[in-house]
């Protein structure tokens, strides 16, 4: 029946607007093999990879929907606020970590994680709304961040673990020129570092001793930036909304 969850829950999050048909097969696709690995590994038990501390992740990441907490022109003295348009594109992360059991008495032990994350990827931009009209583009805003995570295990089954956390970490946004679409070259490129978070839901399925199968669900919170020169840009905030899925590797 947790199998069966995982499988229905996957089904739903392909079905978010922004993910193309062809993801939505190859997640489909990934769900049902994760689903057929369960029945060759009948045998294993979750339980199995507590007898392991470290472990290795890695993931391909579809961002499902990306959205900006709205920018401004900076046309001294004047200051223009806009929207821009955001589509989702493909990310990647490898994480290290170790599990640990805390322990709460006679009960069953709370197992926690830390884990040091990388994640990098990108996101195309389609245009900027400003007052009046639209500036169309069709570029691509780039990011890569490094996350320190702790997760806490929520709910276990014979074959499955589910984890929930939270992250905090640095962050890297690089968005290109695209002042030329512009009468005040207000676009300029800009690569900006700043503080990031994140938050995000896992659902495991154990498939032998010493590796899992791992489906996700997550949201990340990266700083655009502002620009010095004047006029300028303030991007603002991005916010992108994750899926994906990846294996772990214990030892």
């Amino acid at each position: 029946m947790a199998l069966l969850f995982i499988l229905n829950n996957v089904r739903y999050l392909c079905t978010m607007k922004n993910i193309n048909n062809l993801l939505q097969k190859a997640l489909f696709a990934s769900a049902v093999a994760v689903s057929a690995m369960s029945v060759v590994t009948s045998e294993v038990r979750a339980e199995e990879s507590r007898k392991h501390d470290w472990y290795v992740t890695g993931s391909a990441m579809r961002i499902a929907e990306a959205g900006g907490s709205g920018l401004h022109l900076n046309l001294n003295p004047a200051v223009v606020d806009g929207i821009g348009d955001y589509e989702g594109n493909m990310a990647w992360s490898l994480a290290v970590g170790h599990e640990s059991a805390l322990s709460r008495g006679a009960t069953t032990p709370q197992y926690v994680r830390l884990e040091v994350e990388g994640v990098s990827g990108s996101i195309d931009r389609k245009g900027i709304e400003v007052p009046g009209s639209r500036i169309a583009l069709d570029d691509t805003v780039k990011f890569r961040a490094l996350f320190l995570n702790g997760m806490v295990g929520m709910l276990d089954t014979t074959h499955t673990r589910w984890w929930l956390g939270a992250g905090i970490g640095y962050a890297q946004t690089t968005f290109p020129d695209a002042s030329s679409a512009t009468p005040c070259g207000c676009l300029q490129p800009l690569t900006h570092d700043d503080i990031a978070f994140q938050v995000k839901l896992q659902a495991e399925l154990e498939i032998s001793t010493n590796g899992a199968l791992f489906a996700e669900a997550g949201y990340k919170k990266l700083t655009g930036g502002e620009t010095r020169n004047l006029p300028g840009v303030d991007y603002g905030a991005l916010n992108l909304t994750n899926i994906a899925l990846g294996f772990r590797l214990y030892w």
